[in-house]
């Protein structure tokens, strides 16, 4: 007669359980890639190019590829709408600090935030301040 009286207990321990288990938060997956290896995953073309504020990117720009390659080198591949007739594809050379947050690009040095979406890199050129802004291509 005690079982019973208690087999209503299981039906009610049942639903507890999957209440506490179905209402744990999973962790937000953050990305294991450092951001030399999310640079050189994939190729990028800008979205932004400001100097001093001012939007300076042509349209004839904005499909252009740029791809960094894990050996320090990058390729600027102009896109089929060129600025100039006698634009090419072009080389050279980048570094990137341990810490992902200084980059050098041909010579110059400047500050960048990397995610897997989106590259933003600031650095000063004489008296200009130049955001470059990129996304996967």
């Amino acid at each position: 007669m005690k079982t019973k009286n208690r087999l209503w207990l299981i039906p009610l321990i049942v639903m507890g359980l999957v209440l506490i288990l179905c209402s744990c938060k999973k962790k937000e997956e953050t990305s294991a890639l450092t951001p030399k290896e999310i640079l050189t995953s994939k190729s990028w073309k800008i979205t932004s190019m400001k100097v001093n504020g001012v939007e300076t990117l042509g349209n004839c720009e904005k499909d252009d590829v740029l791809t960094f390659l894990a050996n320090g080198t990058f390729t600027y591949n102009v896109g089929t709408n060129k600025c100039d007739l006698s634009d090419t594809n072009y080389t050279g050379t980048w570094t990137l600090s341990d810490d992902g947050k200084t980059i050098v690009f041909d010579g110059d040095n400047g500050t960048a935030v990397i995610t897997e979406s989106q590259v933003v890199a600031t650095y000063v050129s004489g008296v200009n301040t130049n955001i470059v802004t990129l996304i996967p291509a």
